[in-house]
């Protein structure tokens, strides 16, 4: 015999009460700070598990994040003080230091993360909801494992994210190609009527003194410049100056390419042309899981005339398969004149391409992902000790950052006569 269901009342946002209104597999709602998604969600994922128990139904509440690295990164606290708002939800649940889980045994709240313990998700039985916080930067592998985990008949998988970039994979799925059966709506902290005195008066201050992170921050806007990123002043200088605009190509100039070559991951190339002291990024090309001929037939498709190939000194090296180095092969592909990149250290480089930033156009259209890892590239943050590594953040900004410091160490003109000039760097020393 089913129990009673009792009719109650919880208290959430207008738009996202649309969001759980009616039959859906996927649920989610992106925007900035101050929007109550967090808590809305966390409150309804402990009113799906009362719905699914009552209706005597048994099994597992998924909280992930895609960093984890203990509870106190999770979303359980956040839990924990939803199910304690509402007296009837308190009186279904029992919360202990390290747990949720119903009183009736019937479900249970497990808390993981994406990036590290994917394949352990893939094996819990009986996940009934999937609710990923904080998804931003949620990778496409880790969509395509956890998807087909979350598999029980009208188990659902909730989204809940503060939108960075738009190349990130969580944006793609979700926002330009969402899938068929899902709710999901932008909602800021205009849309939440229970916006808090004191997060208006941090908005305020934000606005008042950091105007450029204020967009991003509460109007979930895509992050321009990131925190700790490294060109930041000097890519909003660009922009500035009209230098992020129409670049076209000059048919009676040479251009210089520069590589960052991936090994099973992304190999980036950036295409300019040095015109007195001006350097032109006409065009940018980024691909991964192809090989080196694909990048052959890239560059002779472009149809550009090409002074010289900017490539990183580690090109040389012998691969263990064929015996022959990149360098080597990309000669048999005709891929030449060859400049070797020296090899500096990375805060070396990273000087260099900041000082050539101040001498750059942009091609916006054509070097469009460029300029947004440029903007992005950004330090390596120690959360634990809450200090800037001494190093860069490895993510999908990296190549292209790297392929633009070989630009900027590896390229040196033989002269400059202050008129467009053919340059062969070939056999240089």
């Amino acid at each position: 015999m089913k129990k009673k269901c009792t009719k109650a009342e919880i208290r959430l946002p207008p738009k996202i009460v649309s969001i759980f209104h009616g039959e859906a597999r996927y649920r989610g709602a992106y925007g900035g700070r101050g929007s109550g998604k967090t808590r809305s969600f966390a409150l309804m994922t402990a009113v799906k598990g009362y719905q699914w128990g009552m209706s005597g139904g048994t099994g597992q509440i998924l909280c992930a994040r895609e960093h984890l690295n203990s509870l106190d990164e999770s979303s359980l606290e956040e839990i924990k003080s939803a199910i304690r708002s509402v007296d009837w939800l308190s009186s279904y649940y029992e919360i202990g230091e390290k747990f949720v889980r119903s009183r009736d045994g019937r479900i249970n709240y497990v808390f993981s993360g994406l990036r590290r313990n994917l394949d352990s998700i893939k094996s819990k039985a009986r996940i009934i909801l999937a609710w990923v916080d904080e998804a931003e930067g949620v990778s496409d592998s880790a969509w395509q494992k956890l998807i087909p985990t979350v598999r029980e008949e009208g188990s659902e998988i909730w989204v809940t994210w503060n939108p960075e970039t738009k190349r990130s994979a969580t944006h793609r799925r979700f926002r330009i190609d969402p899938p068929t059966d899902s709710k999901i709506v932008q909602i800021n902290w205009q849309d939440n009527p229970y916006f808090p005195t004191v997060l208006n008066n941090e908005r305020l201050e934000d606005k008042a003194k950091r105007p450029d992170l204020y967009d991003h921050i509460w109007n979930g806007d895509m992050l321009i410049h990131a925190d700790g990123a490294y060109y930041a002043e000097e890519m909003r200088s660009a922009n500035n100056e009209g230098r992020l605009t129409v670049v076209p190509y000059e048919r009676s100039i040479g251009v210089v390419t520069a590589w960052d070559l991936g090994v099973g991951d992304s190999t980036a190339i950036w295409f300019a042309q040095m015109v007195g002291q001006e350097v032109r990024l006409i065009d940018y090309y980024e691909c991964s899981g192809v090989g080196l001929d694909h990048y052959a037939k890239v560059l002779a498709d472009k149809g550009y005339h090409y002074e010289s190939h900017i490539l990183p000194h580690d090109v040389r090296v012998r691969e263990m398969g064929t015996g022959k180095s990149r360098l080597e092969t990309l000669d048999t592909l005709a891929v030449r004149p060859v400049t070797i990149a020296p090899q500096l250290g990375v805060d070396d480089g990273i000087q260099a391409a900041r000082t050539m930033i101040g001498r750059c156009w942009f091609d916006l259209q054509k070097c469009e992902r460029g300029v947004d890892a440029l903007r992005q590239y950004r330090r390596d943050y120690d959360d634990k000790n809450m200090v800037w590594r001494g190093k860069p953040l490895h993510d999908w900004t990296s190549h292209c950052a790297d392929a633009f410091r070989y630009l900027a160490v590896g390229y040196r003109p033989t002269n400059d006569w202050g008129e467009p000039i053919r340059r062969n760097l070939q056999g240089i020393v």
